[in-house]
C-alpha cells in the first residue's frame, strides 16, 4: 500500500514539476478527423450537417495504474441559411489513476466568406471558441511525509494512523479558468466543373489565446495550489487535402494526406500522416507523432498511429461513422507505457433547426449545392463543406 501510494505522489509530484518547467499542456486526441473544431474553432460545422460526435480515448496505462482516459461529446450544426455555424463540446480527461481530472465546456462559432477565382471555389472560415474547465487533484488518495513513520510506517507506535497538516486550498480543485480560441481556415476547391477536382485545407489557431482578468470564469488561472499559474498559450497549424486517384461511376477511391504542427510551453508536437477512402464508406490511415522538445531527443516518447473509419448511410439523410485508433509508442518510455486506443462514432442528420426555427426550412441540401444567403460577405456564393454526402446518396 506504502509503495502504490508512493507512485501515486510521484505521478502528482511530476505534474506539478511538469507546470513549473514545460508549462500544462492540454489533453488531446489522436484523430484530427472527427474533432477538427477541437482543433481549431474555424472547423466547427464544416461537415455540412447536424452532428453528434462521442471519442473515448485511453492512454499510456501501465500494470495496476490507470494512465490518461478523456471522453468527449460534441454537438455540431451546420447552417446552410447563414454564413455561420456553431458548436457546443464537452470533455472530460483523467490522469494518474484518476488522481487528476479535468472537466471542460466550450461553444464555438465559425463565419464564412466565399469567393470564386476563374474555375476555383474558395472559403475563408474565421472561428471563434469560448471554453471553460477546472482541474481537480484527489487529495485524499495521496501520502504525504508527514503521514509516514520512520519505524511504523503509516501508523504511529499506539497503532493509530496518522494524518497529515496539509490542507488543500480551493478544495483541491482549481479557479474555473477561461479558455478561449481563434482559428482561420482556407478551403479550396481547384475545379468546381470537375467531379474529381482536388481539395486544399489549411489553417491556423490559438488556443488560451487571451484573459479578461484574475477572477473565476474570466481568468486563465488554472493552479490547483492556489498560485498564479496561468495555462500556456498553444499555437497549432495544419495542411490537409484530398486528391481523387480512381473513379468508376459512383465509386471513388481517394487518398488525404496531413500535417499538424502545435507549439504549447517549451513543447512542440508534429503530426503527417496519409489516410485513403473508398468512396466516403471506409477509410484506413497510418500516422507519425513526433516530440520536438529542447529535452533529450532520445527520451521523447514518438509513436505511431494506424487508424480505421466506416460508415455510411443508414436512411435518407442520416449517416453513422464509426473510427478507431491504436497508437504504439516507438521510442522513449515504449517499455514502460502501453498503447494509445481511441474510438470515436460519428452521427449525422441532414437537417438544419435552427434554420428551421428561422424560416428558412430545416432540409440541409446534399452536395456541393449548398448556397449561402446572398450578401455583401458572400453574393450568392456556396460554402464548400467537407460532403460527406458525396456519392452515398441512396
Amino acid at each position: 500500500m506504502i509503495f502504490k501510494n508512493a507512485i501515486r505522489l510521484c505521478i502528482v509530484f511530476m505534474f506539478i514539476i511538469s507546470c513549473h518547467h514545460l508549462y500544462s499542456q492540454d489533453p488531446f486526441y489522436t484523430q484530427f478527423f472527427m474533432n477538427e473544431s477541437r482543433f481549431n474553432p474555424s472547423l466547427v460545422g464544416y461537415r455540412g450537417a447536424l452532428s453528434f460526435i462521442a471519442k473515448y480515448k485511453t492512454q499510456w496505462n501501465t500494470t495496476g495504474v490507470s494512465g490518461f482516459q478523456s471522453g468527449l461529446f460534441s454537438m455540431e450544426e451546420s447552417l446552410p441559411c447563414s454564413i455561420f455555424d456553431y458548436g457546443i463540446s464537452m470533455n472530460a480527461d483523467q490522469e494518474g489513476d484518476g488522481l487528476l481530472k479535468t472537466i471542460e465546456a466550450a461553444l464555438r462559432v465559425a463565419g464564412t466568406v466565399a469567393w470564386d477565382v476563374g474555375f476555383s471555389s474558395h472559403n475563408a472560415r474565421f472561428g471563434l471558441g469560448l471554453g471553460w474547465a477546472s482541474k481537480r487533484i484527489d487529495y485524499d488518495r495521496l501520502l504525504f511525509s508527514d503521514e509516514l513513520d520512520p519505524k511504523y510506517g503509516t501508523v504511529n507506535s499506539q497503532g493509530v494512523d496518522l494524518s497529515t497538516a496539509f490542507i488543500p486550498p480551493n478544495d483541491g480543485r482549481s479557479l474555473w479558468f477561461f479558455s478561449p480560441s481563434i482559428g482561420f481556415s482556407h478551403r479550396i476547391l481547384l475545379n468546381r466543373q470537375n467531379s474529381k477536382s482536388p481539395t486544399l485545407n489549411y489553417g491556423i489557431a490559438v488556443h488560451h489565446a487571451f484573459s479578461l482578468g484574475d477572477r473565476e470564469f474570466t481568468g486563465n488561472i488554472e493552479s490547483i495550489l492556489d498560485a498564479d499559474t496561468r495555462i500556456s498559450p498553444r499555437l497549432n497549424m495544419f495542411a490537409t487535402g484530398e486528391f481523387v486517384l480512381m473513379s468508376n461511376g459512383r465509386s471513388f477511391f481517394s487518398t488525404q494526406p496531413v500535417i499538424i504542427w502545435q507549439q504549447q510551453g517549451r513543447l512542440s508536437y508534429f503530426e503527417i500522416g496519409n489516410r485513403f477512402h473508398m468512396n466516403r464508406n471506409l477509410a484506413v490511415g497510418l500516422h507519425y507523432h513526433g516530440n520536438t522538445s529542447k529535452l533529450d531527443r532520445n527520451r521523447n516518447t514518438n509513436w505511431l498511429t494506424i487508424e480505421g473509419q466506416f460508415g455510411g448511410l443508414t436512411g435518407m439523410g442520416r449517416r453513422i461513422d464509426i473510427g478507431m485508433t491504436y497508437a504504439a509508442n516507438l521510442t522513449g518510455l515504449r517499455n514502460f507505457l502501453g498503447p494509445i486506443l481511441e474510438v470515436s462514432l460519428g452521427i449525422h442528420l441532414a437537417k438544419s433547426p435552427v434554420c428551421k426555427i428561422a424560416g428558412f426550412g430545416d432540409e440541409v441540401p446534399y452536395g456541393n449545392d449548398i448556397k449561402c444567403p446572398t450578401s455583401a460577405f458572400t453574393p450568392g456564393r456556396r460554402k464548400l463543406y467537407e460532403g460527406i454526402w458525396y456519392k452515398t446518396r441512396k
